[in-house]
């Protein structure tokens, strides 16, 4: 090639470099566009509900009811990113708050919480030995382990009602972080925790690496086994946390069978399933809990609006987990664990 060619190379691509940095720098009108359109929206909502939306009071309220499924959004985000769907937290939460609540009354702060993400990491120790010794599907192993807690829970209130007294209850004195404003603090130190756990160490790495391919993974040296196993103590660390803060803003948490303890685990996964879809823009430890909040938003607005739980909220849920699975989904290739 002659210098007159390899300078005109040279040029073209010195224009594209600089066509591509006029097009990034432009402001794209289409996010702006979004962004007017939902704040407009906010405003005739408010004005629907008599101003009762867009008040300071009420984003509070909005931002407690989301901190709950913050925590476990980010137990499963370590779950999925391990390639594993398991769902088992709504009675794993229920154990570790009760546990939470027993040990904080007779013991204090310290031992409340070590007691409660001691019972979500051992939960999901025997989940993923037995995932991994039994080879069964991890879904349908964990709606096994789920009726298996549900049980253990409700023969605990079974005891507690045979002796004339209710499921223990945290007391109200011990309960200062399910308020304002310690349970914004627990938020923050909740995301900082999952935040650098998920991208800047070696367990949250190596679980993605294990859930992207297991094979590569093993090429590379990870440990597949030792990796899936810390991902899923990661999970069980965040499920804890979600039962101590459920029964510090709760009070006590009811004893659920019947594999009703799933109902709770759908809006947090709705929100992973929306940081997932949001991934390429926002990392996954931010996007948490910024859709827990919108998902609480809605239903909140809705609450304002007359509409009852248990009818339209729960159907709306279920269209939400829907479209943010097929979302979150559209560019995975393969079976879905």
């Amino acid at each position: 090639m002659d210098v007159s060619s390899g300078g005109q190379m040279e040029g073209l691509s010195m224009n594209n470099t600089l066509t591509r940095a006029r097009n990034e720098s432009r402001i794209k009108p289409l996010p702006i566009i979004i962004v007017i359109a939902a704040l407009a929206l906010l405003v005739v909502l408010n004005v629907v509900v008599d101003g009762k939306f867009l008040t300071f009071q009420n984003f509070t309220i909005i931002l407690s009811a989301a901190t709950v499924p913050a925590f476990v959004a980010w137990g499963f985000s370590y779950l999925f990113a391990c390639g594993i769907t398991d769902l088992s937290a709504g009675a794993i939460i229920v154990l570790a708050a009760t546990a939470s609540a027993i040990v904080g009354n007779a013991l204090g702060y310290v031992p409340m919480f070590i007691a409660a993400v001691l019972v979500g990491v051992l939960c999901l120790a025997v989940n993923m030995t037995l995932f991994q010794v039994t080879k069964i599907p991890p879904w349908i192993a964990g709606l096994g382990m789920t009726m298996v807690y549900e049980t253990i829970a409700g023969y605990y209130s079974q005891v507690r009602v045979s002796q004339g007294l209710r499921v223990e209850g945290l007391a109200d004195e011990m309960r200062v972080l399910g308020r304002s404003p310690a349970i914004y603090i627990m938020l923050v130190i909740g995301f900082i925790i999952a935040y650098v756990t998920y991208n800047k160490t070696s367990i949250g790495l190596n679980a993605r690496a294990v859930g992207g391919n297991a094979d590569v993974a093993q090429m590379m040296g990870i440990n597949t086994r030792r990796a899936l196993m810390l991902g899923g103590l990661m999970a069980g660390f965040f499920f804890g946390f979600a039962g101590v803060m459920k029964e510090s803003y709760a009070g006590y948490v009811v004893a659920q069978t019947g594999l009703s303890s799933l109902s709770p685990v759908f809006q947090p996964l709705a929100a992973v399933l929306l940081a997932q879809a949001l991934q390429k823009h926002i990392n996954i430890a931010i996007g948490i809990p910024i859709s827990t909040f919108l998902i609480a938003m809605i239903f909140n607005i809705l609450t304002l609006m007359g509409v009852p739980s248990g009818t339209f909220q729960e159907f709306l849920l279920g269209v939400i987990v829907v479209v943010f699975g097929i979302t979150a989904q559209r560019n995975v290739k393969g079976v879905v664990k």
